[in-house]
């Protein structure tokens, strides 16, 4: 409906009988709806009763001026649009109220093109309202993402145990969990499942992707920092562990941590305490600690064994998709309302060829992999039911496709190359990639690409 066609419920309050006779009639012949009152009380009274989506005001009135209720009708209608109807002499009242919250004001004598600028404001802002009302809608059902309310999908043995092991961390009080498993399969959604049981709509969750943390900067990100502690501490800063205090601080990549802030994570994990960078006092803490990595941290690796056992205090696997076949589907389609009430589109889904083209791939990249599958399925098939062709998945299994001869030798010389310079960098991944030249990030992903470990 065009804003010219849009109905309005209207609450016209004014002591004079000419501006009823007037704009009364002009709104009425105009589509909207309108209850005429003579007094504030009465309006305000109405206002209770009844919705509106607009209220024209006069500031002059007896026993209720237009200020008392402005202040009346916000409080009965949050949302309700009030328009102060204002004479020559009160501008000074009109810009008051426009602080107290009207949405605008209307000089008398009040012009028709004035009002109908008014209209199709107020036309404007409800529509603005239900678009932050759908969004609203929106990111609670993603919170709620199944319809159990639970955020892990799926129905497979591995799942249930999954469950059960985050019930027995939450009840025994685990200060300190590891979540292990390949790239995508969920470690994130586990550790905010951990944060859900323990009652975390009321307390942070702070999520810190280590790989992402320069290694001048990871203490301060994590531990905060005063002012002056370094050249641009401007001022005092609060760090991912106060931030998270009486919630759950998520390491992500844990085993990217650069050995100096391994070496505080430690200290922290073990007394419950932290230093601001450049400070001196101590700070307690009561936090969840819950790290992922996608890499053994055992031995061989660069990682901190005494850390590595604080934070095993309570491991958690989890497998990937190719693993748990039965947990496909539900997961598709997860993805699948996810997108669908985001796009606002109806009658989506999967055909029989579809539902078995997914059970059958390996999916690699896991989750994060069947979810911009699934999406890009739903944006080619233009709202209607995706099929096996939507899908677009390789014929075979991507794991048992063998690469081209020439790839197969230069992949080995890179995987040869790269070995080398982990050994003679004791595995420090960091100290490998600076002698190869080699952004960080680069090396991690090449790390796991050639299955280096």
């Amino acid at each position: 409906m065009s804003e010219a066609h849009q109905s309005l419920g209207i609450l016209l309050v004014d002591d004079e009988q000419v501006i009823h006779d007037t704009l009364g009639a002009y709104l009425s012949d105009s589509g909207h709806h309108v209850d005429s009152f003579f007094d504030g009380e009465q309006g305000v009274a109405a206002a209770k009763e009844q919705d509106y989506q607009l209220a024209l005001v006069d500031v002059r009135m007896p026993r209720m001026d237009g200020l008392a209720a402005l202040a009346a009708l916000r409080e009965s209608q949050p949302e309700l649009a009030v328009v102060l109807i204002t004479g020559h002499g009160d501008m000074e009242m009109a810009v008051k109220a426009l602080r107290l919250g009207a949405a605008d004001f209307l000089p008398k004598p009040v012009k028709l093109l004035d009002l109908d600028a008014v209209i199709a404001r107020v036309i404007h802002l409800n529509e603005i309202n239900r678009d932050r009302s759908h969004l609203r809608d929106v990111v609670r059902g993603l919170q709620r993402t199944d319809a159990r309310g639970r955020l892990l999908i799926g129905d497979s043995a591995a799942i249930a145990d999954h469950r059960q092991l985050i019930q027995q961390a939450v009840e025994g009080g685990a200060e300190s969990i590891l979540i292990t498993g390949e790239t995508g399969t969920g470690k994130e959604v586990v550790a905010r499942e951990i944060h859900q049981a323990a009652g975390g709509d009321d307390y942070p969750f702070i999520a810190v992707s280590c790989p992402s943390l320069p290694d001048s900067l990871v203490e301060s990100e994590l531990f905060g920092h005063t002012k002056g502690a370094f050249t641009g501490a401007t001022s005092e800063r609060a760090g991912a562990f106060e931030l998270a205090n009486g919630g759950t601080l998520f390491l992500d990549e844990v085993g990217d941590l650069a050995p100096a802030a391994q070496a505080s994570l430690l200290r922290v994990l073990e007394t419950r305490r932290l230093r601001r960078v450049g400070g001196t006092r101590e700070i307690e803490g009561d936090v969840r600690v819950v790290a992922a990595t996608n890499s053994s941290l055992g031995k061989g690796s660069d990682f901190r064994q005494d850390l590595l056992y604080r934070l095993n205090l309570f491991p958690i696997h989890l497998p990937p998709l190719r693993e748990r076949r039965e947990d496909i589907l539900p997961i598709a389609q997860h993805f699948l309302d996810e997108y669908t009430m985001r796009r606002r589109v109806a009658g989506v889904g999967f055909t029989d060829d579809a539902r078995t083209s997914l059970e059958s791939y390996d999916f690699p990249g896991n989750a994060r992999e069947l979810r911009n599958i699934v999406e890009r399925a739903a944006i080619i098939s233009a709202g209607g039911q995706i099929d096996g062709s939507h899908l677009n998945l390789p014929t075979g299994s991507s794991q048992d496709k063998p690469p081209a001869t020439g790839d197969r030798s230069a992949s080995g010389d890179e995987r040869d190359r790269i070995i080398a310079a982990l050994e003679r960098a004791h595995w420090n991944r960091r100290e490998a990639a600076r002698s190869l030249a080699m952004p960080y990030s680069t090396l991690r992903y090449k790390i796991q690409r050639l299955n280096i470990t």
